[in-house]
């Protein structure tokens, strides 16, 4: 393991949580495993520290870092954790013969589905006792990490401006409300130029909501996405089109979402929520094209943007969807 510092460290500003980092990285995957990777692991990226999309151990490594500091050869977890060894346990041969179908058992070869959908690997048979191991196939894996911190800069000012010269910073902030925020999450996640996303709450009367009250109707908020991007890289009209795009894939036809989900919820709403005058503009212009039927999407002024419970967030992200940039595997959600 080696980093290398900037020699000018000590005027130099530091990676933090909420940054906007950009580096250069590269991960090599260790002990021979090669799994298809969920993110880009190779390049220049860019994300916000502590916001996710990324794994872990990036996260970890980048923090502290300054421009100009270099990462080599981090052991890093791939993201799977490490193995447990209370997964890994005893059984006698005779307690499997109530498996359905049990296959000759091969140590190493064999899984078994126990009840409850668990899978097991056979890893060891001797005197009558079956070894099973319940850990994921890929736990304990890992990544080589290396970096170089090329950029730090802060996040835009989330909350709506009416002063354009505010907005005017590479970095800017968009809010969406697509259905379920699961899928809209995740096809901003693998825009190109888009740095960071969050899932959470918007438009509603009620203080830091849980998704439990949300759900209730009662709060009146909307299920939002959150996505900070580069301006350089993705311009606002392209984020419409790509939450255009999302709303076409989860509404047949024209915009008419089979009703999964009580009548007039404003939970699952759909907006665009504006956080200058500038993009209620182009919003509006927008959804005002003759070719796109607009009728059901909101335009309004961006509210406080209450973040989701930590599980809600890169949901299908964590369950092993893909957030490579450029993507086009289906994303598997009806939000």
């Amino acid at each position: 393991m080696v980093i290398t510092m900037n020699k000018r460290r000590w005027t130099s500003r530091y990676a933090k949580r909420g940054d906007i980092v950009t580096i250069n990285i590269d991960l090599v995957p260790e002990n021979g495993f090669v799994p298809e990777p969920l993110f880009d692991t190779k390049g220049t990226i860019q994300f916000v520290v502590g916001w996710g999309n990324y794994l872990p151990g990036v996260h970890a490594l980048v923090e502290g870092c300054a421009v100009g500091d270099k990462v080599m050869n981090v052991s890093i977890d791939a993201g799977w954790g490490a193995r447990r060894s209370d997964l890994i346990f005893r059984v006698p041969l005779v307690k499997l013969q109530d498996v359905p179908s049990c296959p000759k058992l091969e140590p190493g070869e064999t899984t078994l589905k126990l009840r409850g959908g668990i899978e097991v690997l056979v890893v060891e048979i001797k005197d009558g006792i079956v070894v099973l191991d319940a850990n994921p196939p890929l736990a304990g894996t890992s990544f080589s990490c290396s970096f170089t911190v090329n950029a730090i800069d802060s996040l835009p000012f989330l909350d709506y401006v009416d002063n354009e010269n505010e907005v005017n910073s590479r970095y800017q902030v968009a809010s969406f409300g697509l259905g379920c925020f699961w899928g809209g999450e995740l096809r901003f996640m693998r825009v190109p130029g888009v740095v960071g996303t969050k899932v959470g709450y918007s438009q509603g009367i009620t203080k830091d909501p849980s998704y439990e009250q949300v759900c209730t109707g009662h709060t009146k908020h909307r299920e939002s996405v959150m996505v900070i991007y580069d301006s350089t890289k993705v311009s606002y009209r392209e984020l419409l089109m790509v939450a255009h795009e999302r709303l076409k894939t989860i509404s047949e036809p024209n915009f008419e979402i089979p009703r999964l989900f009580e009548e007039g919820s404003e939970q699952y709403r759909y907006g665009f929520y504006y956080h200058s005058e500038g993009q209620r503009k182009l919003a509006k212009d927008f959804l005002s094209d003759s070719r796109r039927c607009g009728g059901d999407v909101e335009v309004l002024q961006a509210q406080i943007f209450y973040d989701a419970e930590e599980m809600m967030q890169q949901y299908l992200y964590k369950g092993g969807q893909s957030a490579r940039k450029g993507a086009k595997e289906e994303i598997r959600c009806y939000g």
